[in-house]
């Protein structure tokens, strides 16, 4: 066998590879017989027609053909061998280059290579706020209101009503938002109850139940919604109705109506604690996103193709998952954005994705060079934990779930991954920062519904709308993965009825 072997710049290699005339022909003859088992051929049983006979009857490029996938199948790690490749990943057969004597191209992705540069040198202070008491206040407030009794006002809007109303948005007479039923609390300055642009609720101030107003706005190029960005648009308003709020007193009878709290003391005391949580998520999450950077500014990090294709096809079912539980499918998402699959992925999605390889290129080489690893104790109650759950989770039919190793070991290795991940990065952060010692982080791998003061803030998510997350997903895949998030159309959902007693801010 004669090797020649080409570097491609995409980090692949191409390897040239001539075989014996002798070799390939012993592959000519298993491949003519195992043709002869799988035809029906007069005056002969199965497999036992001659060479010839095959060679007749299929033509030499049937047999070549079926040689070389014959020889492939068996010569391939030889071939691999003899380069002296170790491939990251199956390769391809790029060309036939001639028959005689037989000669092949393929066409093989390396394995990716970091060189991460002098990164000890890297500072970066992390300094995460503390939560204030006018945040605790403003979440309690926004709760308050999440609770509140809706009755019909038999007035003009007034700033605090909720309003009830068809939107309808059009460019140039053509309609680019169709008729929408949407609920405002008026005046306020949540981000939802200023959609489709700020300050618009107030516009319905002075409007009363059957009252129909144009509002035109120009939106600039950085508009949020895709729809808009760079439009003028007029937007028809129909009011349906309008409700006044009765907010309930913030002391411990509604404290102890949610279900979980004895008194005021401890709902505050909950909140508090889940918006340091989050708070210190938010700032980690920028903090790591940052600090990832400022590795890849002096890193060199080579991968091939095939790498970045796989992301794409994750992200996209990812994609696809998050907007079926916004009951959007991808074709209809793609219209929204005024765009095809073809120009979305090039545009969005494989840029995230090259940068997610990166990523998770550089903080797997952090691993091994800082010899992060997790001990037997932490994996031995991973896999307990990771039983234990599954044992708890029903099946479709409502019965606890059969379990299998298959199973099993697929959750315990993503929450393995995922604590190995985090106390990388926590390494990384410490190097940064200067910090001697690295804690570990307990909060990792719990789950949301261990925690009594995440159902808070799950009402609070639900109430207001807001887009869908996993719950389950940890701080630092966030990072890692940078995922594509779905742009929500928040005001989309039906509008509460008339009957309805909780308005949803």
């Amino acid at each position: 066998m004669k090797i020649e072997t080409i570097p491609q710049e995409d980090h692949q290699v191409k390897i040239e590879a001539e075989f014996e005339v002798e070799l390939f022909d012993s592959f000519k003859r298993r491949a003519a017989k195992k043709i002869a088992k799988q035809a029906k051929i007069p005056g002969f049983r199965p497999g036992k027609a001659p060479y010839d006979v095959i060679l007749r009857m299929y033509g030499e490029g049937a047999i070549n053909e079926e040689a070389i996938e014959l020889l492939i199948d068996e010569q391939y790690a030889k071939v691999l061998d003899e380069a002296s490749v170790t491939p990251s990943g199956p390769g391809s057969l790029q060309e036939i280059i001639s028959m005689d004597p037989p000669k092949l191209s393929f066409l093989v992705p390396l394995k990716p290579e970091v060189e991460l540069g002098d990164y000890k040198s890297i500072e970066m202070e992390y300094s995460p706020e503390p939560v204030l008491d006018e945040e605790i206040n403003e979440f309690l407030t926004r709760l308050q209101k999440n609770y509140a009794t809706a009755e019909p006002a038999d007035r003009p809007i007034q700033k605090g009503d909720v309003a009830y109303f068809q939107l309808t948005g059009f460019e140039n007479e053509e309609t680019i938002l169709e008729e929408t039923p949407v609920q405002l609390v008026i005046g306020e300055d949540d981000k939802k109850d200023n959609w489709p642009f700020e300050g618009f609720s107030n516009e319905l101030i002075g409007m009363s139940e059957g009252d129909s107003k144009d509002i035109e706005y120009s939106f600039t190029d950085e508009a949020e919604d895709e729809r808009f960005k760079g439009k003028n648009v007029k937007f028809v308003t129909n009011i349906q109705s309008v409700k006044t709020l009765t907010l309930p007193e913030l002391d411990d009878e509604f404290a102890n109506s949610l279900g979980q709290f004895e008194n005021f003391a401890e709902l505050e005391q909950a909140v508090r604690e889940q918006q340091e949580i989050n708070k210190k998520q938010e700032y980690d999450d920028k903090y790591y996103s940052d600090l990832i950077a400022k590795y890849e500014e002096i890193s060199t990090v080579k991968f091939p193709p095939f790498m970045v294709e796989e992301e794409i096809e994750h992200m996209l079912k990812s994609l696809e998952r998050d907007l079926k539980q916004q009951n959007l499918d991808f074709e209809t998402y793609l219209k929204l954005l005024n765009s095809d699959k073809e120009k979305y992925i090039e545009d969005n999605v494989r840029p995230a994705a090259i940068n997610r390889v990166k990523s998770t290129l550089i903080i797997e080489q952090v691993a091994q060079e800082e010899k992060v690893e997790v001990a037997k104790e932490d994996i031995d109650g991973i896999i307990n934990d990771t039983v234990q759950m599954l044992q708890n989770m029903p099946d479709q039919k409502g019965k606890k779930a059969r379990l299998n190793d298959e199973m099993v070991n697929n959750v315990a290795y993503n929450a393995i991954s995922r604590l190995y991940n985090q106390r990388t990065l926590e390494r990384m952060k410490a190097l940064a920062s200067g910090e001697t010692e690295i804690e570990a982080t307990e909060e990792t791998l719990e789950e949301s519904s261990d925690n009594p003061t995440e159902i808070v803030v799950e009402k609070e998510i639900e109430a207001t709308e807001e887009s869908v997350e996993k719950s389950s997903e940890d701080h630092t895949e966030t990072i890692v993965e940078q995922e594509i998030e779905v742009e929500s159309n928040e005001n989309e959902e039906q509008a509460e009825s008339e009957g309805e007693e909780t308005p949803k801010e």
